[in-house]
């Protein structure tokens, strides 16, 4: 599956071209954020559900679920994550699916008190599954800011919410790639 993924990219890996034919931009960033970008869309979109203070209280019982808003912003955060584990951009693609999963298969929705947590274990999934390089489990922890037995809990509480299905279909990756592109050419 990871030669697929990484097949499927295009063949300018570090480089996407806008709308302007004369102007280049990095990937890497871009896809930082379109990332956060679709993150933020979600939590917003969530705002406006009309039962969203009742689901937030239900949230909280949610190991997910912070008591405040973490001080990091999502996308300071999801830099912070890009520059300590080198994660590739299929990878980041390969954790906003797991994300999307997760809510497909549980009563969660994405919130400013939920977002650093799960954002942060769907790609310490996503790395393993797909990437070759893995660091000892409290260097994970210590790029997410909190105890590894506290991400051990995380890690293990989605993948049971996902139901062990760590796969993804090509054609699942191909679309969720081509609405991350889609997102970033936006900007």
């Amino acid at each position: 599956m990871e030669n697929e993924l990484n097949n499927s990219f295009s063949t300018q890996e570090n480089s996407i071209y806008s709308n302007s034919s004369d102007c280049t931009i990095s990937l890497d960033s871009k896809i930082l954020e379109g990332i956060t970008k679709i993150l933020n869309k979600l939590i917003n979109k969530n705002k406006h559900l009309s039962n969203y203070q009742k689901l937030i209280l239900k949230q909280e019982k949610s190991i997910f679920s912070q008591n405040q808003i973490p001080e990091i912003s999502l996308e300071k955060y999801l830099n912070r994550i890009k520059k300590y584990t080198e994660i590739e951009n299929n990878t980041l693609i390969i954790a906003l699916i797991y994300i999307d999963h997760l809510f497909q298969e549980s009563n969660l929705i994405l919130t400013s008190f939920n977002v650093h947590r799960i954002l942060f274990t769907s790609i310490l999934l996503a790395l393993k599954y797909n990437e070759d390089l893995i660091y000892e489990f409290y260097y994970y922890s210590k790029i997410a800011g909190i105890s590894a037995k506290e991400l051990s809990k995380l890690e293990n509480e989605f993948i049971h919410l996902i139901d062990f299905n760590l796969f993804i279909e090509k054609n699942e990756f191909i679309t969720y790639k081509e609405f991350l592109i889609n997102t970033i050419q936006d900007y």
